[in-house]
């Protein structure tokens, strides 16, 4: 089966001039304002996708959005004869001085795994981003690939706060958790940016700087390192991967500042691009599956249940008591296959898109609950 899919390229831009830099910034902020509500001079291509983010995210006035770069105005080009680097990016800025939109050619670096695909693939509207003093435009790039059509099991994934992501197969249950790692490395380098700021308040922001991007390379390489592994798992099983839609994760969803600054620095968005990136190369589909309601819904009877404890889920109805992101994640999979209002004790189910079939075999259930197992309705697999 063919699919046009997205994947994103993180393109970090280097070797700025003073002006450059100043004239990124300045559309970065310029940026922000729009989308906020007020009115900036901005490249006019951009300023019409700040009027679309406005309108259709309508962002917090905390919250920094990425500038939205449109395609026709983007180039990316490559050039192994120029001294500075052999990939430039031009970025569309307004330019106060002349008063107009103009256009500023940044040196780049692309990773070099990504260097076809960017040769190749047709470049999509992309992103302007700033992190920890940095500049990079996140290229998304369209491309054809061909995955399976039929599979044998479903591996669900949930992504949350304490677990990076929570990754279950909906045959026997079977659950990893990944993240502590990152939680580890995340952790340290908080600690370390707070001692360095108090011990040399004045030279710090160098040192911060300079530890941020040693930070952002060790959890890169953890994120790379888990989404081979889940892909691995998920070619083992013959099984379709699923993926809870965490859209609007960060907007209206306060619990609390703990949670609130483990949820915010998470790296979802990037291991979903790298698990989408690798899986596809293996030939297996990836879906995003609505997540609304799948943390405190008992994935054995469908009532609501009761979390005591962030990590821990019980149903007052049937009994389950069981790991939280376990729980969600089993929802996930069981929403991609359209069995969510009640447990799944069929041989055979679809994933909710025709081209697309999953005939999943149950090999055990919990002993508190009856189901008849290896039986198919209807005297056949179901189609959605």
């Amino acid at each position: 089966m063919r699919r046009n899919v997205s994947t994103t390229v993180r393109v970090k831009l280097n070797s700025l001039t003073n002006r450059k830099a100043y004239l990124l910034g300045r559309e970065y902020e310029a940026f922000q304002r729009e989308v906020h509500g007020g009115d900036a001079d901005l490249y006019s291509a951009t300023k019409q996708q700040a009027s679309k983010v406005r309108r259709q995210k309508d962002p917090n006035e905390d919250t920094e959005q990425p500038v939205v770069l449109r395609n026709d105005v983007l180039d990316v080009t490559h050039d192994e004869d120029t001294v500075l680097s052999s990939w430039w990016v031009k970025v569309p800025v307004y330019d106060p001085e002349q008063g107009q939109g103009n256009s500023i050619w940044c040196p780049a670096h692309v990773p070099r795994k990504d260097e076809q695909l960017v040769r190749e693939g047709d470049i999509r509207d992309s992103e302007l981003v700033r992190r920890d003093g940095d500049w990079y435009v996140h290229l998304v790039i369209k491309r054809s690939v061909t995955v399976q059509d039929e599979y044998e099991d479903v591996l669900a994934i949930d992504m949350g706060a304490r677990w990076v992501a929570t990754c279950a197969f909906l045959s026997d249950r079977k659950t990893t958790f990944y993240g502590e790692e990152v939680r580890r490395i995340r952790e340290h380098y908080k600690q370390l940016r707070k001692s360095i700021g108090k011990a040399k308040p004045r030279q710090g922001q160098q040192v911060v700087e300079r530890i941020g991007g040693a930070e952002a390379r060790k959890v890169d390489d953890r994120l790379h390192k888990i989404a081979r592994q889940i892909v691995e798992d998920a070619e083992e099983r013959n099984a379709v991967i699923v993926v809870g839609d965490l859209g609007g994760i960060r907007k209206d969803n306060d619990k609390g500042r703990y949670v609130n600054d483990k949820t915010h620095k998470m790296p979802f968005a990037r291991l979903l691009n790298y698990l989408e990136y690798k899986a596809h190369d293996a030939g297996i589909d990836v879906q995003l599956v609505e997540e609304y309601d799948t943390s405190k819904t008992c994935n054995r009877c469908a009532c609501e249940g009761v979390r005591e404890t962030q990590g821990r889920f019980e149903c007052p109805e049937c009994g389950l008591d069981d790991n939280a992101d376990k729980n969600g994640a089993l929802n996930i999979g069981k929403r991609a296959l359209g069995k969510f209002s009640k447990p799944l004790s069929e041989a055979g189910a679809v994933l909710a898109q025709p081209e697309t079939q999953v005939i999943v075999h149950r090999d055990d259930e919990p002993a508190n609950l009856r189901l008849t197992v290896d039986s198919t309705p209807s005297g056949g697999t179901p189609r959605l």
